[in-house]
């Protein structure tokens, strides 16, 4: 049997166990998989064999009913999202056909909503889309994870337009020119159909329509502004769900808040300030944008800084990039991937978890103290955005997960303690597929160059944005589930305002 006829039969195979919820004939599939992977595949067979894994788990997580369960740590999800990590990062992904790109993308993209990475999920979405435009479960999947984006956005406008995007995605999922994988596609047309039909029954389309304006916004006042504010469009790193729909100049604003919190009147006795989460967040933001406008600056810098002439370096022969652009570059991936540890701080404070502050960090605020299990407080809890902060947790230390993410965000911890600890040299990055050696190989530091180092900085900053994102969602999530478990509960309100503009400087007194 040649590698092709290997690959359709174990195809069928899981095909038919799916249907039949025959687990057996799933983890047969599996085994196989592991048999012809023993030969020499090529990378397009190779890339085929890791999507027919990942869908032999998403059978064994059908047949298992996982995927309707709030299970936090699950085998069947997160090999699946292996395989299918494996599949879209692996060199011969390139060349499979479009339709096989576009599954592949959007089975990922389903994935990473289901476990709560709704950001994520709608960039993966998108990847997929630009591969192929009408690709209709992409369109409806995308619709549906929209919708579900909107409804934990506070703001009524943000979540009109979040809806109405959601609502045309739907749409043209159905519409005749849609490109649907299955020779039968009206089951899932209905179910895309119900999704729209939701949405239509609670907003007024083309009301929503009319007021959206995606195009007015704050430009900028100046070139370097406007060219900044652009940049973060680009990026999506504007604190706005807005950015999540592309690079609308509605969405270059950092409006993100936290919801209100309700605390008990004995919780604090004699303190009656706002809760001290609320200024700790707002510290997080002002970090977050501070790191991301240095970053744009180091990225966009071409003159030397007064502050880097006649301070005496070695040129070591392997173009280094020293500069006060290099480590704002430096510094802004310092900044963001900080915040993670100081997300994991507020997780705590808020969900009452009683860590040790100084053994707090994001990977383990959600584990039993010296143990491999999750605390009690999460392992059903149906807090979906927590969930998702948990899983980017997870792909970010899990050690097999960590492996297995997107090209341009592997070994970002790795990075991350050489900035911190030892040391990270970054050349030219024009001329680093040219230099004889790097310190990585004799156990010296890591070697990078520059634009990869850009790229990856980029990264963790969209990583930081997704995880604020997150834990203020997370926290609505909880502030409306203690209002409708207490509906009788007499509740006060401590008015608070937005910081002006006028106020963000230093006192010169």
């Amino acid at each position: 049997m040649t590698d092709a006829e290997a690959l359709e039969y174990i195809g069928q195979l899981i095909d038919e166990s799916h249907d039949a919820s025959f687990e057996r004939g799933a983890k047969r599939a599996l085994y196989l998989l592991g048999e012809l992977e023993k030969r020499p595949l090529t990378e397009k067979d190779a890339v085929l064999a890791e999507y027919f894994r990942a869908n032999a788990w998403a059978a064994r997580s059908h047949i298992a009913n996982v995927r309707q369960s709030w299970v936090w740590e699950c085998e069947e999800l997160q090999e699946e999202m292996l395989a299918l990590s494996r599949a879209t990062y692996h060199p011969g992904f390139a060349i499979l056909e479009k339709g096989r790109r576009c599954q592949i993308l959007t089975n990922r993209a389903n994935l990473l909503s289901m476990v709560g990475r709704s950001i994520d999920a709608i960039a993966g979405w998108d990847e997929a889309l630009r591969i192929g435009p009408q690709f209709a479960m992409a369109l409806g999947n995308r619709g549906a994870g929209l919708k579900h984006y909107a409804g934990m956005v506070v703001d009524n406008h943000e979540r009109a337009i979040l809806a109405l995007h959601a609502y045309d995605s739907l749409c043209a999922a159905m519409a005749p020119d849609a490109v649907n994988e299955s020779v039968d596609p009206q089951p899932v047309i209905a179910q895309f159909k119900a999704v729209a039909d939701q949405l239509e029954g609670a907003l007024n389309v083309e009301a929503a329509r009319a007021m959206q304006r995606l195009d007015e916004g704050e430009a900028g006042r100046s070139k370097t502004e406007r060219a900044y504010r652009q940049w973060c469009l680009d990026k999506r790193l504007f604190l706005c769900p807005l950015n999540d729909l592309g690079p609308h100049l509605i969405a270059a604003t950092d409006d993100l808040m936290l919801p209100g919190i309700t605390e008990a009147f004995d919780e604090r006795p004699g303190d009656y300030s706002p809760p001290p989460i609320i200024g700790f967040f707002s510290q997080m933001k002002q970090e977050y944008a501070s790191a991301r406008y240095m970053l744009f600056e180091g990225m966009s810098s071409t003159r030397v800084h007064f502050s880097d002439r006649d301070v005496a370096l070695t040129d070591t022969l392997d173009y280094p990039l020293y500069s006060l652009a290099s480590e704002r570059v430096r510094t802004a991936f310092r900044i963001a991937y900080s915040l993670l540890d100081k997300i994991a701080f507020l997780v705590d404070r808020y969900w009452k978890l009683g860590k040790v502050p100084e053994r707090i960090s994001f990977k383990n605020v959600w584990m039993v103290e010296n143990k491999a299990r999750l605390l009690p407080q999460f392992e059903n809890s149906k807090n979906w955005p927590l969930r998702g902060l948990y899983w980017l947790s997870k792909e970010l230390f899990d050690d097999q997960l960590k492996q297995t993410t997107a090209a341009d965000a592997r070994e970002l911890h790795a990075i991350r303690n050489a900035l911190e600890h030892t040391y990270l040299r970054v050349s030219e990055g024009w001329a680093k597929p040219f230099m004889i050696g790097t310190p990585s190989a004799n156990g010296f530091g890591i070697a990078i160059g520059s634009d990869e180092l850009e790229a990856k900085a980029i990264r963790v900053m969209q990583i930081a944005r997704s995880a604020l994102l997150y834990v203020s969602f997370a926290i609505g999530h909880e502030e409306r589930e203690k209002r409708r478990a207490n509906p009788d509960h007499l509740v006060g309100s401590l008015p608070l305002h937005n910081l002006q503009d006028k106020r963000k400087r230093r006192d010169p007194n």
